[in-house]
């Protein structure tokens, strides 16, 4: 069994089923190489918990000496034939994680993060649409991103640049319509899975909830 998504004429996703693994070939720019594999762990993983299974899977590419068996990342020799697991120039930008998280949270998000809702209740609130864009306007164009963190279905939204912020909208709407963890507490992780993309977003974030603000909004019926 195997799925392709068409993200544009010439860019697609496609996954094949080999029942041991999953088979990725991707056709877009090598540079988004790692966050097609970070989408993709995060859904392994979000549907995992969903299964109440472990997180046990491995990152592996093809053995370049034999056929039958396949490199796992990590691991200082390859699964069957003994040769290293040296990763080549074809498969180095696919597991590259070079790239290090944003640098501009000035401990705004050390100070919500590391608190619990019995300590800052507003991580237990439902966000408010209007809100929840306002944060992510700028970030509209990581929509799939956004929805694969919060477990709702992309695939049918059209992956056309001015549809984007449409796209947000609905994926948030669709989070919403779905009761699974609806809180700010899950939007604030989505924004921690996917640092370089949501970084800034998660900053704000954390500056809105430590605000008056939004301790006026979504406070005010405990009052």
């Amino acid at each position: 069994m195997s799925l392709k998504i068409t993200i544009t004429s010439k860019h697609t996703l496609h996954l094949i089923n080999r029942y041991t693994h999953i088979e990725v070939y991707f056709t877009g720019p090598t540079q988004h190489c790692p966050l097609v594999r970070k989408l993709l762990t995060t859904a392994i993983d979000n549907s995992s918990d969903a299964m109440h299974l472990k997180h046990n899977y491995v990152n592996a590419f093809a053995c370049p000496y034999n056929e039958s068996c396949y490199c796992i990342v990590n691991e200082d020799d390859c699964t069957v034939c003994g040769k290293p697991t040296d990763i080549s120039n074809d498969y180095s930008i696919w597991f590259n994680d070079a790239q290090g998280p944003v640098e501009s949270n000035n401990g705004t998000q050390k100070q919500v993060n590391d608190q619990s809702p019995a300590e800052n209740p507003l991580l237990d609130k439902i966000p408010e649409t209007d809100d929840l864009m306002k944060l992510f306007i700028d970030s509209a164009v990581h929509y799939m991103i956004i929805g694969i963190g919060l477990s709702v279905n992309v695939t049918d939204l059209t992956p056309l640049p001015h549809l984007t912020i449409l796209n947000l909208i609905q994926v948030f709407q669709r989070w919403s319509d779905s009761n699974n963890d609806v809180t700010w507490a899950k939007i604030l992780k989505v924004c921690q899975n996917f640092p370089n993309q949501l970084g800034k977003v998660e900053a704000d974030i954390n500056k809105f909830l430590l605000s008056p603000e939004a301790r006026d909004k979504y406070l005010k019926c405990d009052k």
